[in-house]
């Protein structure tokens, strides 16, 4: 694709930390955040990049302890607050007021943050696999129980090898290798930090005005009955269910997430259109 950047950007955060992310296309921005242990090269090897780079900016980010970003290793420095402050970071080094907004897992988790603390910045929010509570995509219901344990004896090969078992069936490459180039104290750290996060009250939903995309596998046990309440809570939201599709997989099911994604898109260009 000739819209591809030939360098890497970074932002700094508050309080210091560097925030590594790419600039791909123009138009209305739109920023990808990826889920616990992955990097925003999921984006571009699972083909969302070159879909959505045509009609918009794609802003694609490593959040703190992933990817190129800095790799703190203590769980005080892995709160939704300070992730969410990551993203924060990007949109303002990129000279951005507001972008439209798409999270896969631990990324709709922040959305949903964010959504709730600073609308002003979310155009629309996207929530792939994302939930409105730290609990429900706690790394034992997504993965397998005691992570955490798995990785201090064993590393992220041995993640990666007993996510497998417990799934019963293998993930793409492309999250593989994401996966296994951790620091494994970063992510104990951050899966530390996301265990000890206050739940989010569900009436605060009903105050979440953002037009919403929340779309979810029916396999996805972690995440399908809790996506369904946001949905129906929420008062401008829509639900996309992905049939036999869980947690992982549905990740990889770029063509159909990224039809629902741009058919959202166009609406909001819509809706913006008649204002």
């Amino acid at each position: 694709m000739n819209r591809l950047p030939a360098a890497r950007h970074f932002a700094r955060t508050l309080e210091g930390e560097s925030i590594a992310y790419r600039s791909y296309g123009t138009g209305e921005p739109v920023v990808l955040v990826h889920g616990t242990a992955l990097s925003q090269v999921v984006w571009r090897g699972l083909g969302y990049v070159e879909a959505l780079a045509p009609d918009h900016r794609v802003i694609t980010i490593d959040l703190r302890g992933h990817g190129q970003s800095s790799i703190p290793v203590t769980a005080d420095r892995y709160s939704l607050e300070r992730l969410a402050g990551d993203v924060l970071a990007v949109l303002d080094d990129a000279g951005i007021a507001s972008a439209h907004y798409i999270g896969y897992s631990l990324g709709g988790l922040i959305g949903f943050w964010l959504v709730d603390r600073l609308p002003e910045r979310i155009r629309s929010f996207t929530a792939l696999a994302g939930t409105f509570r730290p609990a429900d995509e706690s790394a034992d219901r997504v993965f397998f129980p005691e992570p955490a344990g798995v990785i201090a004896a064993g590393g992220m090969d041995a993640f990666v090898e007993q996510w497998v078992r417990a799934r019963g069936e293998s993930v793409d490459a492309e999250t593989s290798r994401a996966l296994r180039r951790n620091d494994p104290r970063a992510m104990i750290a951050l899966l530390t930090a996301l265990g000890a996060e206050r739940p989010m009250d569900t009436e605060r939903l009903a105050a979440m005005r953002t037009p919403s995309l929340l779309i979810v596998g029916d396999a996805d046990t972690a995440c399908s009955e809790p996506t369904r309440e946001a949905a129906m809570r929420m008062p401008d939201a829509r639900l996309v269910v992905l049939a036999g599709e869980d947690h992982a997989s549905i990740l990889g099911a770029s063509a159909q997430v990224v039809s629902e994604v741009r058919r959202f898109l166009r609406a909001q260009r819509s809706r913006s259109d008649l204002t």
